[in-house]
C-alpha cells in the first residue's frame, strides 16, 4: 500500500508540474501519408519532459523508468505471460518524448516485428516509429541524438532519401558535431555518394576523430590517399 501511494504522488508530481518545452503533440505522416495524430492513442494525463535537460531526468526520469521502462523492457524481453510490454514502452514516450532508450527500443521492436512470427502475436506499435521519432525532433529539436536515431531507422527500412535529409537537418543543429558526421559519412558510403563521404571524412579526420571505419572503407574503394 505504501508503495502504491508512492506511485501515486510521484504520478501527480509528473502531471502538474509543467516540464515540457514543447506541447509533445504528433506532427507529420507516417510512411503510409497518414498524419500521425490521427491514430487512436490512448490517454495518458502526463506532462511531457525532455530527455537532455538535466532538471526533467532528476524530478521525473527515475519514477517513468521504475515503473514503466524496466531494464527488460529496454532489452525488448519479456516479463510475463503477457509478453514484451508495447504500453511502458508508448507509456515513456509520452512522458518523454525524447527518450533515447525508448526510441532505440520501439525502434527495433517495429523491425524484428516486421520479420519474427512470435512477436507479431505480441502485438504491433499503437503509433508508427517514424511517429514516434518525428514527434521526438519536433519536441526537441536540439536534440541531435533523436535525429540521429531516426536517420539510422530511415536507413534500416530503405528510406534513404529521407535518412539524407534528417542527416541534413542534424548537421544544420549541429555543425560541429563529429559524431553526426561520421555516422552520415558511412551512410553515404552504404549508399555509394563517395564523394560527398569523403568530404565528412576530411572534416571529421582533421580533427583526430578516433574511430576508423569511415577512413578505412575509403581507403578500401582508393578514394584515400594514405
Amino acid at each position: 500500500m505504501f508503495k502504491q501511494i508512492i506511485l501515486l504522488l510521484a504520478i501527480m508530481q509528473l502531471v502538474i508540474c509543467k516540464t515540457s518545452l514543447a506541447d509533445g503533440s504528433w506532427v507529420g505522416l507516417d510512411f503510409n501519408n497518414q498524419p500521425c495524430n490521427s491514430y487512436k492513442i490512448p490517454t495518458i494525463h502526463v506532462a511531457t519532459s525532455d530527455y537532455t535537460n538535466p532538471e526533467h531526468r532528476k524530478n521525473n526520469l527515475p519514477i517513468v523508468e521504475e515503473y514503466h521502462f524496466s531494464p527488460a523492457l529496454q532489452r525488448l524481453l519479456p516479463e510475463s505471460a503477457g509478453g514484451i510490454d508495447i504500453g511502458g514502452l508508448h507509456y515513456t514516450l509520452r512522458a518523454f518524448p525524447n527518450h533515447h532508450k525508448a526510441l532505440n527500443a520501439v525502434m527495433y521492436y517495429q523491425l524484428i516485428n516486421d520479420h519474427e512470427i512470435k512477436l507479431k502475436k505480441a502485438g504491433a506499435l499503437t503509433v508508427p516509429v517514424e511517429c514516434y521519432m518525428k514527434r521526438a525532433i519536433h519536441f526537441s529539436p536540439h536534440d541531435i541524438v533523436s535525429y540521429m536515431l531516426y536517420a539510422s531507422y530511415l536507413k534500416k527500412v530503405n528510406h534513404f532519401e529521407e535518412a539524407n535529409n534528417i542527416y541534413k537537418q542534424a548537421l544544420k543543429v549541429a555543425p560541429t558535431d563529429l559524431r553526426v558526421r561520421y555516422s552520415y559519412g558511412l551512410f553515404l558510403m552504404g549508399i555509394k555518394k563517395y564523394t560527398e563521404a569523403l568530404a565528412q571524412a576530411e572534416i571529421i579526420y582533421k580533427k583526430n576523430y578516433p574511430k576508423q571505419k569511415l577512413k578505412q572503407d575509403l581507403i578500401a574503394i582508393g578514394q584515400w590517399e594514405k
